[in-house]
């Protein structure tokens, strides 16, 4: 072996790709399997072994020694699998930083959100407060507690028409009152900012279409 590698490394000097084909065929495969044993995927292996020999070639002229030149490409391996690693897990931390950064700013609540989702809440609050004590009962029950008109019906002990009359009577004055409310609180934020919804405002709206206009929210 050591004869062969000084036979190689003299041609690799002398720009032999016969060489270089010598160097794959008796070390590409070993070389794999080397790799293999730090990175566990049979593809990025192959890669790392092939930029290895692709480094011997760029690197032909620096004079190789024969009797650690088989040392060296497994060395060389070790490294290269190594920097790999390294560089996947740099990635890997920049994404999560990334991703740290994207949640802290969709769930940061600026001034301005809180006071629209006070004022939201509070419009909700006031609309609701205005129904008649029957019709809010209701209308909780079957938006906030999901219940049928059936079960309703026969909890509160009046018909399911009478039910569904409270219901829709709770939607118009809600509808009316919220939505009134919302045109006003887009054009003032129009005026004030260029608005676009931020993910707390966003939120806001959202419960507010769940529970007046039974919108889901996915």
């Amino acid at each position: 072996m050591h004869q062969e590698n000084k036979d190689i490394i003299e041609g690799l000097q002398q720009d032999s790709q016969q060489a270089m084909k010598r160097v794959f065929d008796l070390y590409y495969k070993p070389l794999c399997l080397y790799a293999m044993r730090y990175v566990t995927s049979t593809p990025v292996a192959e890669e790392i072994v092939s930029d290895v020999m692709y480094k011997i070639w760029q690197n032909r002229h620096t004079g190789y020694r024969a009797e650690t030149f088989r040392e060296y490409l497994y060395t060389a391996t070790r490294n290269t699998a190594l920097n790999h690693l390294k560089q996947q897990q740099n990635r890997k931390n920049l994404s999560d930083e990334w991703a740290e950064q994207l949640r802290n700013e969709l769930i940061e609540e600026t001034p301005l959100d809180a006071m629209i989702t006070k004022e939201l809440q509070s419009k909700l609050n006031s609309l609701m407060n205005a129904l008649p004590e029957q019709s809010r009962k209701v209308f909780m029950m079957s938006r906030v507690e999901d219940m049928t008109y059936d079960e309703i019906a026969a909890q509160m002990d009046i018909s399911p028409n009478t039910v569904k009359y409270h219901i829709t009577t709770a939607l118009q004055k809600l509808r009316s009152g919220i939505g009134n409310f919302l045109v006003w609180l887009i054009l003032l934020l129009s005026f004030l900012t260029n608005f676009s919804m931020s993910a707390p405002i966003l939120f806001s709206f959202s419960i507010v279409l769940v529970i007046i206009f039974k919108i889901p929210c996915s």
